[in-house]
Parts: structure tokens; sequence; C-alpha cells
């Protein structure tokens, strides 16, 4: 699994440079393309070191995270051999990973404010048979853990959001499946819907 969104955005940029077999890409130009994106996702130049970025493609040609990416190297320069191949087009299939990514989800929910985490949560949960617990619950969990004060206090309090208990229940079980295969199929979701979510 992705340790963090820092590798999920070193992993959508090399599939750029490498998808449509428009050219070949030296591991400095890979190198330079990743920092660029880092920058621009995360607000500062960081340089992406040669061993992280060995390590990406490594990650990104085994089975680790579903890849299996199609990535060769000729003459010191890196190319996809199946120039339609895009790790954006995959499916999650596998319960195990989807929970890991679930996970690193859960880690960075406060950081990232997309309208589509939230779906994407739920779908994950959905497929691994996890509990889905609303952001919004999670939001005042946190406060009466810091504050050390009791629900009724921050349900008076003034508050942004406001929701009805019957509307928004604190946790929600999805409906018994017949297996993790037909979990798993009814509620596919793409790399490309994750890395969306994560990185607007």
């Amino acid at each position: 699994m992705p340790a963090n969104l820092n590798a999920l955005i070193r992993y959508k940029t090399i599939n750029s440079c490498l998808s449509g077999g428009r050219r070949r890409w030296s591991i400095d130009e890979l190198r330079e393309r990743c920092s660029e994106a880092l920058a621009e996702n995360r607000g500062r130049y960081t340089g992406v070191s040669e061993r992280t970025l060995r390590d990406d493609i490594r990650v990104m040609r085994s089975d680790i995270l579903g890849f299996n990416a199609p990535i060769k190297q000729e003459g010191g320069l890196y190319f996809y051999s199946d120039p339609g191949y895009s790790i954006l087009s995959l499916r999650i299939t596998d319960e195990g990973l989807g929970d890991q990514i679930l996970e690193l989800l859960m880690k960075m929910r406060g950081k990232v404010n997309h309208p589509e985490m939230e779906i994407i949560m739920k779908k994950l949960c959905r497929m691994t048979g996890r509990e889905y617990e609303y952001k919004e619950r999670i939001i005042v969990k946190k406060q009466l853990i810091e504050k050390e004060i009791h629900a009724d206090e921050i349900l008076s309090a003034d508050m942004d959001f406001c929701y009805d208990i019957e509307e928004f229940p604190m946790k929600t079980r999805p409906k018994r499946m017949a297996s993790t295969a037909s979990r798993m199929q009814l509620f596919e979701l793409s790399w490309g819907e994750i890395i969306a979510a994560v990185m607007a």
C-alpha cells in the first residue's frame, strides 16, 4: 500500500509520463516530473531521490498494489510495453488491498477536502465488509475527546453543522452479501477514482 499521499502522487506522475507510448523517459526526467508534481500538489518543492523513484517503479511493476505495470527499460529509458496501459483504469478487486487503501484514506481524511472522498470511503467499507462512520460524527467524537466535555454540551454549542440523529446514524453496517467476491464486484472502484479524490 502506498505509505502516503506523496507515493500516490508519484505513481500517478510516473503513469502519466509512461502511458500512451509518446516517448521514453530517463530516470532523471521521471525524478524531475515527480518533484514538480509534488511541489504543485503539496506546495513545496522537494527533490525525489533516485532510490525512491526506483522503489516506486518496482512497486508499480509488482502485484503489491495490483498494478502489474508493464514498465520496460531499454538503454536507460523507461516506457510501458503496452502503450494503452494506465494504472488509473485498473479496478481494485482484492479485499485486502481495499482494506489497506481504506486505512490510508482514514489517515488522510482530515487533510483532504474532496466531495468524492466520503463516497469512496463508503464504497471501500462496503467492499471490505467494514462499518462506515460518517466524517461529521468523527469530528464530534474528536471534539468530545479533545475538550473532555459531554455530548449535550456539544449539541447545544454553536456549530457549523447540525444533523438529525435519525438522518445520520453513528454507524451503518453493510447488508450481508453472499461472498467477498460479490461484495468486491458490487462496489468496484478504480485507482483513478481514488487518486482523483485524494489529489483534488
